[in-house]
């Protein structure tokens, strides 16, 4: 299950077995058997993991399946934490009025015949 999560982690994130492996200090090698399932991970990497894909040591295991965010989502959201309360409602009500038009435009629409 492990070896699984490691795969989709990466692959959702757009790098290689060689740039995660970097980021953990160790041969692509030893990271490729982290993927086949044939070594454990230690928890210093696990830990390196968790932050550098945006989710918990649990969601790495297998024990829950939270939603997973890409790296633009990640940056979204930090970039709207960044900004003060008057940026946020902002940035707030421009998605709202987006998603608005959106659903207006869903709901114009007639099924096809």
């Amino acid at each position: 299950m492990v070896a699984l999560k490691l795969r989709e982690y990466r692959k959702i994130n757009n790098m290689t077995q060689e740039e995660v492996a970097e980021k953990l200090k160790i041969a692509r090698v030893t990271y490729s058997r982290y993927e086949s399932g044939e070594h454990e991970m230690t928890y210093e990497s696990l830990a390196i993991l968790s932050t550098l894909y945006s989710v918990s040591i649990d969601s790495l295991l297998g024990r829950s399946s939270p939603e997973i965010f890409s790296k633009q989502e990640v940056c979204v959201i930090d970039k709207l934490r960044s900004l003060d309360e008057r940026g946020r409602q902002s940035v707030l009500a421009l998605m709202e009025h987006e998603h608005t038009c959106i659903k207006t435009k869903k709901a114009i629409k007639k099924p096809a015949r």
